[in-house]
């Protein structure tokens, strides 16, 4: 049984990740007493505001929600002061949480964390999973401490990682196995029926944000590592390219490592054959889906059938 009647929870997050375990836990009847998530930002040359989609989901909800700069700040506090919560639960909400939040609620204040943590420990740990070419990872479940992820583990499962798996497949696995996780550590927090292990410091990594320059592809680089951004950085941002003399991105989708030799000795980096397979450094990388800017993903074929241009170099 998944039922959390009667459990108070203040929330912290931010983006859609953030939002599988909100609505999960409020599916399962926990009494969302509060909601904390990152302010709107700002876009556009209508300058619109885009409030987070745990925020806008909040808002759906007839929730209180909060979205304070930081999270010293006194009208905040005074806000949430009187509001007594059995947990605070935090996933994915993008600020380190302080002393004033950890020693809040009347049991812990947990995080749900997409690694098999100390590994990867901040903002993108799935697609430095991915592209580091581990064949493992996993979701924790911690006790929230000030430093970034470093709190002891209370509950974890381990996620293979498959030579086929993309970010989006690992983060369907990560809810997938999260969801029923977050339940089952509350209620055993609350019958005291729990341990926690401290993470051994020194084999910690930080799985840094990913930056826009990242996700355009290098076909000096060897097949191998192009391969693993294009996996990585699906669906989101998308490792991408363009073709010489071309203006428009092209997004990589799905790509796989060619072990034969398919170009000749005075080919150039980035020539690509009929099969769509493209010259990188070292080896070549077969491409098997991609989407031109501004239109509908294609398989290989689909696109060289409409591509008129022959004797095609990425770029």
């Amino acid at each position: 049984m998944n039922d959390l009647t009667g459990v108070k929870v203040g929330f912290f997050g931010t983006p859609d990740f953030a939002l599988k375990f909100l609505s999960y836990l409020y599916e399962n009847n926990a009494e969302i007493s509060f909601i904390v998530t990152q302010p709107a930002s700002v876009s556009g040359r209508g300058k619109k505001i885009n409030p987070s989609p745990v925020e806008k989901w909040g808002l759906e909800k007839n929730l209180k929600i909060y979205s304070p700069t930081k999270l010293n700040d006194p009208n905040f506090r005074k806000n949430i002061k009187d509001q007594k919560v059995d947990f605070i639960i935090v996933v994915a909400y993008g600020n380190l949480i302080d002393d004033f939040i950890i020693n809040f609620p009347k049991f812990l204040t947990i995080n749900v964390h997409a690694s098999l943590l100390p590994k990867w420990r901040g903002a993108a740990p799935i697609q430095r999973s991915i592209l580091n070419d581990d064949k493992e990872t996993g979701i924790c479940i911690m006790k929230v401490e000030e430093k970034l992820d470093a709190g002891p583990i209370i509950k974890l499962e381990k996620i293979k990682i498959n030579f086929d798996d993309n970010a989006g497949s690992i983060y369907e696995k990560m809810i997938f196995k999260g969801l029923p996780l977050l339940v089952k550590t509350i209620k055993e927090i609350m019958k005291k029926n729990y341990k926690m292990t401290f993470q051994k410091e020194h084999l910690s990594t930080y799985a840094k944000k990913i930056k826009k320059g990242e996700a355009k592809i290098k076909w000096e680089d060897n097949a191998e590592e192009i391969n693993l951004k294009v996996r990585a950085f699906n669906p989101f941002p998308g490792a991408w390219t363009k073709i010489r003399g071309g203006d428009k991105r092209i997004k990589i989708l799905k790509s796989e490592v060619v072990k034969k030799i398919v170009h000749q000795k005075n080919a150039v980096i980035g020539s690509v054959s009929n099969n769509f397979e493209v010259k990188c450094g070292t080896g070549s990388l077969k491409i098997l889906e991609l989407q031109l800017e501004g239109k509908k993903a294609l398989e290989n074929k689909e696109f060289l059938n409409g591509y008129k241009k022959k004797n095609l170099i990425l770029e």
